[in-house]
């Protein structure tokens, strides 16, 4: 018996019973532990996960592939877009141009009408102002001559009768 405990000892100090021990414990740990289910169930979760991001990567080529359709003509409309702005800038240009034009022209005949009746105005205010200085020459030199010369006063009042008698009413 002596062999045996020996044997025992050496089994019990070995590494392989120890190793088998350690895998005993740790089968009946995992059994009670559900390990596998566990397992199982975090497989699961990474195969989907795995899946949600293949559908997403799809969904995303896919929008890439439409942001590029939609990118692809963008330069010509750019510069279609940019060509229409300039054609109509310029229309807009040429618009306040004429118009500018138009009331540069129309203020211009409006000093010319002002010039103008201005100038009548002026015109008639000085004819005005030379018949009265006509007139009152004149009555100066009527009062002068009549004043030298009584006489002329009868000769004027007859003449004056003359013509009235020739008027006819």
């Amino acid at each position: 018996m002596s062999e045996l405990g020996n044997l025992w000892n050496l089994i019990v100090a070995s590494n392989a019973f120890n190793f088998v021990v350690l895998v005993a414990i740790i089968a009946v740990v995992m059994s009670k532990l559900k390990v596998s289910e566990m397992l199982s169930a975090l497989k699961d979760s990474i195969i989907a996960k795995i899946e949600s991001s293949k559908k997403a990567k799809a969904d995303a080529e896919l929008s890439l592939s439409d942001a590029m359709d939609k990118v692809k003509n963008l330069d010509s409309e750019v510069d279609n877009k940019l060509s229409l702005a300039k054609m109509q800038a310029d229309n807009v240009a040429k618009s306040i141009q004429e118009a500018a034009n138009r009331r540069v022209k129309q203020i211009s005949s409006n000093v010319d009408k002002v010039i103008d009746s201005e100038s009548k105005t002026l015109y008639t205010k000085l004819s005005d102002d030379t018949v009265r200085a006509s007139v009152s020459i004149a009555t100066d030199y009527i009062t002068r001559r009549l004043k030298e010369n009584p006489n002329l006063h009868n000769r004027y009042i007859d003449e004056g009768i003359n013509e009235l008698e020739k008027v006819v009413f």
